[in-house]
């Protein structure tokens, strides 16, 4: 089949036409037949005026007469004597013998007579009355005009037929505009459709307006929300299994070799007893640090999560002053603290992921900026927030929705595991973690849920 005849536009209209016209067409026949019936009726009526008038008549039927009879009942009339002959007719007669039926009982009904006209034969009545026989009229023969029959069928179909027909062109052409809208929206949302199919979830479907096409639209845009959610939930499943493979390999890599550092840095802080320096024990705590990460990537490639270590907020603060400090100033960018009073009465739920979290955020800012803040808050409700803005041009744009994710980097040199390490941590400690602009600034703000406790004599104060 061709494919212009699987189209839903002539599936609609075609079947509307086709009937509409069988419609049109009985209608028109019913009224033919209705004209037809109509049409004897009136010559049966004409014929009783006839015969009423003419069976009885006191006056003679000469020719002139029968002529002007004729004209006045718009019939043809011819008068018969006894012997079956013609006398008077008001069409011309080539055969002066009447050899039609002459039983006025048993007249016969719209017989053809070819006279020189186009008429038929309706019915003979007998000649009655005070002047019969007088003019030698026996019988009159009364006749209608074929034309005049057909005229009257005619004009009872022909006005249904027009009336028909432009219905039909009227309702074809509404049907048309209809399905000529309805098949191109159907046809724009398809190619939509064909769009999600091909993987761009983020193709928009048409909603308006609000009928059955704006409901499927509607369907059809929350089916390709949820591919979207799903196809994401997918790809992120993915990642989190590389994350494991790469994790574990680079984990065994890396707990080596900074063994190895530390025992070397250890030896060497043993033989120079008498140093002061106090790098030594910096760095030593840069590997603390570096291997605690480490176990956190062991225990992600296992699928694991590691035992919590709560520790006090300020303890954190802390260790994260006297780790990063220097690598600021080596670096020298200034880098600035703003801690918010009491934070040793608060207690984080894991201290050692919390700080690697944290110290990932402010490396990261003081590699890209050319200074950086670092605001630490209590928030009501048991909560803290960790606000690290700087200077930098922040992540760029086209991966501005997707830098939590795993393996998401702008570095070149970047594995994208440290900010989804962030997420996970904040998540962890029943937070987030999120990034704006602000008065040209990139801001990193992490929020956790933390406990209180009393003051030790033996906390440490941040400074």
């Amino acid at each position: 089949m061709s494919p212009r005849f699987r189209s839903l536009r002539l599936r609609l209209l075609l079947p509307l036409v086709m009937v509409s016209m069988i419609a049109a067409v009985v209608v028109a026949w019913a009224s033919y037949r209705s004209g037809d019936r109509l049409s004897r009726e009136q010559i049966e009526t004409r014929y009783q005026s006839i015969e009423a008038t003419l069976r009885g008549a006191p006056f003679p039927l000469t020719q002139s007469i029968t002529q002007s009879l004729s004209d006045l009942t718009n019939t043809e009339l011819i008068t018969i004597g006894k012997r079956g002959n013609v006398i008077n007719a008001s069409i011309p007669v080539t055969d002066n013998r009447w050899t039609l039926p002459l039983d006025s009982a048993h007249p016969s009904k719209f017989q053809t007579v070819t006279m020189g006209s186009e008429v038929f034969l309706y019915r003979l009545f007998s000649r009655q009355g005070p002047a019969a026989g007088n003019d030698g009229v026996d019988r009159i023969a009364v006749l209608f005009s074929y034309n005049d029959l057909h005229r009257d069928k005619v004009r009872a179909a022909a006005f249904p037929l027009a009336t028909g027909f432009s219905t039909i062109l009227l309702l074809s052409s509404v049907t048309f505009w209809i399905t000529h809208r309805l098949t191109n929206r159907l046809s724009y949302l398809q190619r939509q459709v064909n769009q999600i199919a091909e993987g761009h979830f983020d193709t928009e479907i048409p909603t308006d307006p609000i009928d059955e096409l704006g409901l499927l639209g509607a369907s059809v845009q929350r089916m390709s929300d949820q591919l979207a959610q799903m196809w994401q939930q997918l790809t992120r499943t993915q990642g989190e299994k590389l994350l494991h493979q790469l994790a574990s390999g680079l984990a065994h890599q890396l707990r080596n070799s900074l063994t190895g550092a530390r025992m070397a840095i250890e030896l060497h802080q043993r033989s120079c007893s008498d140093c002061q320096d106090s790098t030594l024990q910096v760095a030593i705590d840069q590997i603390e640090q570096t291997e605690d990460y480490v176990r956190q990537l062991t225990l992600v490639a296992a699928g694991k999560q590691d035992e919590d270590r709560p520790e006090r907020l300020s303890d954190c603060i802390q260790h994260l002053q006297n780790s990063i400090n220097p690598i600021a100033k080596h670096r020298h960018v200034p880098l600035q603290w703003s801690l918010a009073e009491d934070l040793d009465k608060v207690m984080i739920g894991d201290g050692p992921s919390y700080s690697a979290a944290v110290s990932n955020l402010i490396l990261n800012a003081i590699e890209v900026g050319s200074e950086v803040r670092v605001r630490v808050e209590k928030l009501q409700e048991q909560g803290c927030q960790i606000v690290i803005s700087d200077t930098g041009p922040g992540p760029p744009e086209h991966l501005a929705d997707e830098i939590f994710e795993p393996f998401v980097t702008s570095k070149p040199e970047g594995l994208g595991l440290g900010l989804p390490l962030v997420r996970r941590t904040a998540q962890r400690h029943g937070g987030s973690v999120k990034w704006d602009r602000h008065d040209g600034r990139t801001r990193f703000t992490m929020t956790i849920q933390t406990s209180t406790t009393p003051p030790t004599p033996s906390a440490n104060k941040p400074s």
